[in-house]
């Protein structure tokens, strides 16, 4: 068995959360087999695609946002970083409950470093896109991840993201990351706007953790749903 495999076998088996795509069992026959707990309803990309490319905010926030969040914030309490969030990797169990997947990339801070870059093209943060090695805290890549995510989901299609060559992060902050670029259509109600605009801070330092977007005012309940309960 490869190390990379090795790895991912080693983090999976450990995660036992209710929004993480559980491991049951690794075992090598002619082949390494992986028993994972099964997602009928497939992966959020298939389902993109059979409902037009995006979805209601209110659904993106409570059916996808903060469930990926809380799984999120378990991950990185555990110190592991996924390091390859997208819609193909998050999967929905038979009655709609958000699962996690994917930890093929993924790292556990407690034990290693990352010194190679990783992650799907258009998800990757910008500091890992510069041609110096990144010196950043391994979460924050998540977080920019989950804000690709939510923009994504929203309005159809993942923000656009150019970084100059030779161009520094001070740099990169200051000329081509603000709010006035990321455009929203009419749907995309302020607070939702806001919560995309904090995940994609260019700094690193300055995202939120996933715990802090997790108490954001477009993931509260709203005081219908809390009635309803």
């Amino acid at each position: 068995v490869n190390r990379r495999l090795k790895r991912e076998i080693e983090i999976h088996l450990h995660l036992v959360y209710k929004h993480v795509a559980r491991l049951y069992a690794a075992f090598l026959s002619d082949r390494v087999v992986l028993v994972q707990e099964y997602a009928a309803q497939g992966d959020l990309y298939e389902i993109l695609q059979q409902i037009g490319g995006r979805m209601p905010h209110e659904q993106v926030a409570d059916g996808v946002m903060r469930p990926f969040l809380e799984a999120l914030s378990y991950l990185h309490s555990r110190g592991v970083c996924h390091r390859d969030i997208k819609p193909e990797n998050i999967l929905l169990s038979q009655n709609w409950r958000l699962l996690l997947a994917d930890f093929g990339v993924s790292i556990d801070l407690n034990q290693e470093r990352a010194v190679t870059r990783a992650g799907t093209e258009g998800y990757m943060a910008p500091e890992l896109m510069m041609h110096t090695p990144p010196h950043c805290p391994r979460p924050a890549q998540d977080i920019w991840a989950g804000g690709v995510l939510a923009y994504e989901l929203m309005v159809g299609f993942p923000p656009v993201v150019n970084v100059p060559d030779g161009d520094s992060v001070s740099g990169f902050v200051r000329s081509q990351m603000t709010p006035a670029s990321l455009h929203f259509p009419a749907s995309v109600p302020p607070a939702a706007r806001d919560f995309v605009i904090a995940a994609l801070a260019p700094d690193p330092l300055e995202r939120p953790t996933a715990a802090q977007l997790l108490r954001h005012p477009w993931l509260q309940p709203k005081a219908d749903d809390v009635e309803a309960d």
